[in-house]
Parts: C-alpha cells; sequence; structure tokens
C-alpha cells in the first residue's frame, strides 16, 4: 500500500514538473513573438490607415483586434502562465480577462469569417453590390456584429462564474460553462465550429473560383487578374493562420465533451491548444506584410502611382471616345 502510495506521489509530481517545464516553454515563446508583433502590428495599421479601399478595411479591423488582444488578453495569458495556472488577480480582473479573451478570439474568427465571404462578392459579385457594400454603413455593420456579438455572449456566461480562491490568494481563472456539456457544446458550434466551417468552405470555392477565371482570362486582361490573384491570396494567408490556431482548440473542446481520444484530455495538450489561440492575433501582423505590399511605399512613391494611373486611364478614354461612344458604366479597381 505504502508502495502504491509512493508511485502516485510520483506520477503526480513528475506531471506537476512537467507542466511546469512546459509552461517556461510556452511562456518564452510568446514572450518573443508578441513583442515583434506589437510593432509590427503599429507599424502595418499606420500605413494602412489612408488605405479607403474595401478590401483592406476588414483587413484593418482584424489588425485592431489582433493589437487589442496582444496588448491586453497575452500578458494575463503569460501570468497565468508564469504562476502555473493560478493567476494572482482579484475576482472581477479575472473574470474580465476571460470576457475580453473569449471575444477577441471570436471576434477575429467572425471577422476572418466575413472576408471570405465578401472576397466572392468583390471578385465576382455584380457592380451594384460593390458599391453598396462601399458605403460606411455596410463596412460598420459586419464589424459592430463580430465585436458585439462574443462580448454580449460571454459576459451572459462568464459573469455567472464563480471562483474559490486558494490560500495564496490566488484564482484559477476558468469559465465555468465548460463544466456544462450543453452550453460548452452550443458555445463550441456557434462561436468556433460554424464560423470556421463557413471559412473552410468560402476559402475553397474562392480558390476553385480563381483557377477558374484564371483559365477564362488567360493572356487577357491581366490587370484584372493580378487583383484577383491580390484579394485571394490575403485571404488564403488569414485563413491558413486562422485555421492553425483555432482548430487545435476546438478539437480539444470536442474531445473534452465526448472523450475520442483521453490521451489528448491531459493539461499539457489543453495547455497547447490555449496557447494556439493566440497565432492569430500574434501572426497577423506578420502575414500583413507580406500580404499588402502597399505598407512598404512611401507617401511621395504612392502619388507618384495614383498619378500615373490617373494619366492612363485618361489616355485610354480619349482614345475610346474617339474610336465609338461608350454608354455602359465603368468603375475603378481602385475601390475594392
Amino acid at each position: 500500500m505504502k508502495n502504491k502510495t509512493y508511485l502516485s506521489f510520483l506520477n503526480n509530481s513528475t506531471k506537476i514538473s512537467n507542466d511546469e517545464n512546459l509552461n517556461k516553454i510556452l511562456f518564452i515563446i510568446i514572450i518573443c513573438v508578441s513583442i515583434p508583433s506589437i510593432l509590427i502590428n503599429l507599424f502595418a495599421i499606420y500605413r494602412l490607415h489612408p488605405n479607403t479601399k474595401l478590401s483592406v478595411f476588414v483587413f484593418r479591423s482584424i489588425l485592431h483586434v489582433s493589437l487589442f488582444t496582444t496588448c491586453t488578453c497575452v500578458p494575463f495569458f503569460l501570468i497565468e502562465l508564469y504562476f502555473n495556472s493560478y493567476v494572482p488577480l482579484s475576482l472581477i480582473l479575472c473574470k474580465s480577462w476571460l470576457i475580453v479573451d473569449y471575444s477577441s478570439i471570436v471576434c477575429l474568427g467572425l471577422l476572418v469569417c466575413w472576408a471570405s465571404i465578401q472576397r466572392h462578392i468583390l471578385i465576382f459579385g455584380p457592380i451594384h453590390i460593390k458599391k453598396l457594400q462601399s458605403t460606411f454603413k455596410f463596412k460598420l455593420i459586419p464589424s459592430l456584429f463580430a465585436l458585439g456579438f462574443p462580448l454580449t455572449w460571454y459576459s451572459i456566461l462568464i459573469l455567472k462564474c464563480e471562483y474559490n480562491k486558494t490560500e495564496n490568494e490566488r484564482v484559477q481563472c476558468r469559465p465555468c460553462f465548460e463544466n456544462e456539456k450543453i452550453i460548452f457544446l452550443i458555445d463550441t458550434l456557434l462561436s468556433l465550429l460554424f464560423p470556421l466551417f463557413i471559412t473552410i468552405i468560402a476559402t475553397f470555392l474562392l480558390l476553385i473560383r480563381i483557377i477558374r477565371l484564371r483559365l477564362s482570362l488567360f493572356r487577357s486582361n491581366l490587370k484584372k487578374w493580378r487583383r484577383c490573384k491580390r484579394l485571394t491570396r490575403q485571404m488564403i494567408l488569414f485563413s491558413f493562420i486562422y485555421l492553425i490556431g483555432l482548430l487545435p482548440y476546438v478539437l480539444t473542446n470536442l474531445n473534452s465533451l465526448y472523450n475520442f481520444w483521453p490521451l489528448f484530455n491531459s493539461s499539457s495538450y489543453i495547455q497547447i491548444a490555449n496557447a494556439f489561440t493566440y497565432v492569430p492575433c500574434c501572426f497577423s501582423s506578420f502575414l500583413s506584410i507580406y500580404a499588402f505590399p502597399e505598407i512598404w511605399k512611401t507617401r511621395e512613391n504612392r502619388h507618384h502611382h495614383n498619378h500615373q494611373h490617373s494619366l492612363k486611364t485618361n489616355r485610354r478614354h480619349r482614345k475610346t471616345s474617339i474610336n465609338m461612344p461608350s454608354t455602359f458604366p465603368t468603375t475603378s479597381s481602385t475601390e475594392i
């Protein structure tokens, strides 16, 4: 009996030491990634701020939410890693962190989901729909929904939670609704699984449609093809980083509900999945540098490029007006 007790004590101590080592590794990795991410995010937001294109607006919103999450939620997660899952915070701060943390992650998912749908409208939609999308209220409504829905939902769920403090006045900040199977399943479906599924389907269909468009535009209208390729590349990059961050967390949630793989219910796998949820907010700034080349253009170069583009457009209109009068309305590609 003593040997069994001693073996269980050794197993528990080994498990605790492994968790502490994992927390230290995650702590170092997140610090090394989040600090340059904040600096690059600030630079990207500053350079994209004058850009009023409709295709850039939703990604500017993603960068703003990512910056806010990296500056507010990531430090609390680092504190949790440093103190090995126990946070020396008051109950108010603990609940506030959980609300903002869960809401910001779901908000990023909803924005990426909307961006994947919007790409179909911008590339293949009719002209009057594009003009309707470019109005301010249609720019703002999806962003307000992506922010308001998770804030309201998680405020209702988390404010009801009650926590017990340890002897060191530390609180283990975990949302209590994860212990209720039905509510946890509804939250996983509404907040994570449905947006993830829509993003995958919309991005996959966009890739198929853009390949068909390339075949139809082969050696003709190369300018339109470059713009469509740029919009598709931006969507694929942000969808990919969103899938990397949220897919492990969704699978861990489903596994905790139905216990498909008992091995993945350990605290180590759950902590890694929780850390992966910060991948979209930390790496979206790095992706923006590659996805938006205009970030590196100076204002003088951008002004010169726009001036040259307007001169070419005027010359083209003069030629077409001399050859034959056109009665069809045209829209500039700079709007999207």
